[in-house]
C-alpha cells in the first residue's frame, strides 16, 4: 500500500506530515471515527463520579496524555496514522508491533500515541518534541483502546466488551490499555488511585449505553476582562453575554485567550454590564461577539477567576490556535498582532480576584505555559497585514408600524488572503435585523473559494431574504468602484462563537475583520 507521497526519513523509518496520507478513505473513516466519540463524550467533574456514572458494567481506564492516532494494518503493512493526516512507517514502534500482529488480519485500531520522554508520566506536548527530533522515536509507544474496523467490516456497532477482547487477543493485557470493569464506586476508587495520586492526567469510562466519559481534574485561571458583549432578554432588558478575557505576556502585551459566558446568574449579568459600561475604552481593534455584534472593550482593571476542563492548543485542522495581542496604552486598546496561544475547554466564571493585579505575575502567560507547550512560532508583530477589501455590499430595509427592518450582505477578502491555510479567499456575512422581533439581530458567515461562488451564494440569499416590500438602501461593488475597507456599521463584522473576528484600524472607525477564526462548527460552504 502506498500510505503516503511526502514520506521524509524519520527515527529508522519515514514519516508524512499533516496531509500526508495518501488514502482519502482511509482519512475519511479516522475522521468520522473522532467525530463520533466526540459525539458520544461527556465531561464529568470528579465530585459527580458518583452520582452521575450510569448504572451497569462500567469499563475504566486511565486518560493517557497524548495523542489520537490509528493503528491500520493492510496487506500485512503496519502503519500509524493521525486523522489530520500524518503517517508513521516503519519506524522501531511498528517493527515491535509487526511481530506482535503477525496472526491479525487487515483492521484498524483507534489508539493514543504518547512519547515519554524523561520518564515519568508523558505529557502530549512531547511527542512535538519527538516529532521533531528522531533520536525520541525509540520511545514512542502506541495504547490500543478501541477497534475500529476488521478486515473492512465496521466494528463500532459491536459491544464494547467484545471490542476490548479482540483487542486484547492481539495485543495481549499488557500491549492494550489498561481496563478495568466495575461500576460508578470502582471508578471513583481507580481516580483517587491514578488520578488525584497523579499517575495519570484522568480517566475514560466507557458505559453500557454507548456514552463515554471523560473525568479530569478542573483547574483555573487568573485572567484580565478585556471587553465585553451583551444581549437582549425578554422585554429588551439588557444584560451580559460573555467576557473576553486575556493573560499577560512578559513583553506587557494581552494575549486573548477567548471568552467565558458560564458561571452567572441573571442578577449578575445586569449588574456586570453596569459595571462594565462604566469603564469602557477606546480600542482601534474590533471584535465580534457570540451575538454578532462588536464587543466594547474596558480599561483592564478587573481580573477574575475562570474554571476550566483543558486547555487547546490546536484547532480541528491540527494548526495552532493564534489570537490577537493587544497593547494597553493612553489612548486605548491597540492591536500587536497575533500570537500561538491556547483556548480554554469549557470556561466557567467562578469569581472576581480582587487580590490579584493586571501583571505577568498574577495573570501571566506562565499559567497556560506551565501546562501545555506552545509553538514557538509567533506573527509579526505590529500591523496585521493590511486592511481586508470589502467586495461587494448591498443593504435593504423595510418599515413596518413604525419600525425599520434591515437585510444586508457584505462580501470582504480578507487581509493577506492565500498567505496561511486557514484564511479563505473570500467571506460572505450576513446581517437581519428586525426590531420587532424577539430574537432581533441574526447573522450569518459562509466562505467561498472564488467571486464566482460567492456570486452564486449571493445569488440564492437574495432570493430566500429579499422579497416584496424590501427597498434597496445602499450597494457596493468593487469591479465597478474603488476597494472600500470599512463596513457600514458594526453589525457588519463576522461572528464567531470560539474565536471572535477582528479588525484593525488606527483612526478607530469600525472596520472589516481580517480574517475569521474557526469556530467549534465551520462555516458552510
Amino acid at each position: 500500500m502506498t500510505w503516503s507521497d511526502t514520506f521524509v526519513p524519520y527515527g529508522g523509518g519515514r514519516k508524512a506530515a499533516v496531509g500526508g496520507l495518501s488514502d482519502a478513505g482511509l482519512l475519511d473513516r479516522m475522521q468520522r471515527y473522532k467525530r463520533q466519540v466526540a459525539k458520544r463524550y461527556r465531561v464529568l467533574d470528579a465530585s459527580q463520579i458518583e452520582r452521575s456514572l450510569p448504572k451497569g458494567q462500567l469499563w475504566i481506564s486511565p486518560k493517557l496524555d497524548g495523542e489520537l492516532w490509528f493503528l491500520v494494518r493492510r496487506g500485512g503493512d503496519l502503519a500509524l496514522c493521525a486523522y489530520n493526516g500524518r503517517v508513521l512507517h516503519g519506524i522501531p514502534l511498528l517493527k515491535r508491533l509487526a511481530e506482535t500482529l503477525q496472526s491479525a488480519g487487515d483492521f484498524l485500531v483507534a489508539g493514543e500515541l504518547v512519547a515519554p520522554i524523561g520518564g515519568g508520566r508523558p505529557r502530549s506536548h512531547h511527542l512535538a518534541t519527538a516529532f521533531a527530533d528522531e533520536k525520541h522515536a525509540g520511545i514512542l509507544a502506541f495504547h490500543p483502546f478501541d477497534l475500529v474496523e476488521e478486515a473492512g467490516v465496521d466494528c463500532q456497532q459491536l459491544p464494547y466488551d467484545q471490542r476490548l477482547a479482540r483487542l486484547r487477543q492481539w495485543f495481549g493485557d499488557e500491549g492494550t490499555i489498561a481496563t478495568v470493569v466495575g461500576d460508578a464506586a470502582t471508578a471513583a476508587t481507580h481516580y483517587r488511585e491514578w488520578v488525584a495520586a497523579g499517575r495519570h492526567e484522568g480517566l475514560v469510562v466507557r458505559s453500557e449505553q454507548n456514552l463515554t466519559f471523560k473525568i479530569k481534574p478542573h483547574f483555573s485561571i487568573d485572567a484580565v476582562v478585556v471587553a465585553y458583549g451583551e444581549r437582549l432578554v425578554g422585554d429588551g432588558v439588557r444584560q451580559l453575554r460573555e467576557l473576553a478575557v486575556a493573560v499577560i505576556r512578559d513583553d506587557g502585551s494581552y494575549q486573548i485567550l477567548g471568552t467565558v459566558g458560564g458561571g452567572f446568574s441573571e442578577e449578575d449579568r445586569i449588574a456586570w454590564l453596569s459595571r462594565l459600561e462604566a469603564i469602557l475604552a477606546a480600542s482601534s481593534f474590533r471584535m465580534a461577539n457570540s451575538e454578532g455584534t462588536l464587543s466594547r472593550f474596558v480599561r483592564p482593571e478587573i481580573v477574575i477567576e475562570i474554571r476550566c476542563s483543558d486547555l487547546l492548543v490546536s484547532d480541528g485542522s491540527d494548526l495552532p490556535i493564534r489570537r490577537m495581542a493587544l497593547a494597553w496604552e493612553p489612548t486605548g486598546w491597540k492591536p500587536v498582532g497575533e500570537q500561538v496561544t491556547a483556548a480554554l475547554l469549557h470556561p466557567v466564571f467562578l469569581r472576581e480576584r480582587t487580590d490579584k493585579r493586571a501583571d505577568a505575575a498574577d495573570t501571566g502567560l506562565g499559567q497556560l505555559t506551565s501546562r501545555v507547550q506552545l509553538e514557538d512560532t509567533v506573527m509579526a508583530t505590529g500591523a496585521t497585514g493590511g486592511q481586508a477589501t470589502v467586495v461587494k455590499r448591498e443593504v435593504w430595509t423595510k418599515e413596518t408600524k413604525g419600525l425599520v427592518a434591515v437585510r444586508k450582505y457584505v462580501l470582504i477578502q480578507p487581509a493577506e488572503s492565500g498567505a496561511r491555510s486557514d484564511w479563505p479567499p473570500l467571506v460572505l456575512y450576513t446581517t437581519d435585523f428586525s426590531p420587532g422581533r424577539a430574537d432581533p439581530l441574526q447573522t450569518g458567515l459562509r466562505t467561498a473559494a472564488n467571486r464566482a461562488v460567492a456570486d452564486r451564494q449571493i445569488s440564492e440569499w437574495i432570493e430566500e431574504n429579499i422579497k416584496k416590500g424590501w427597498v434597496p438602501a445602499g450597494a457596493l461593488d468593487a469591479a465597478a468602484a474603488p476597494a472600500a475597507t470599512a463596513a457600514p456599521a458594526a453589525a457588519a463584522s463576522p461572528a464567531a462563537t470560539a474565536a471572535p473576528a477582528a479588525a484593525t484600524d488606527s483612526a478607530g472607525s469600525d472596520t472589516v475583520p481580517e480574517k475569521p477564526k474557526k469556530a467549534a462548527k465551520k462555516p458552510k460552504a
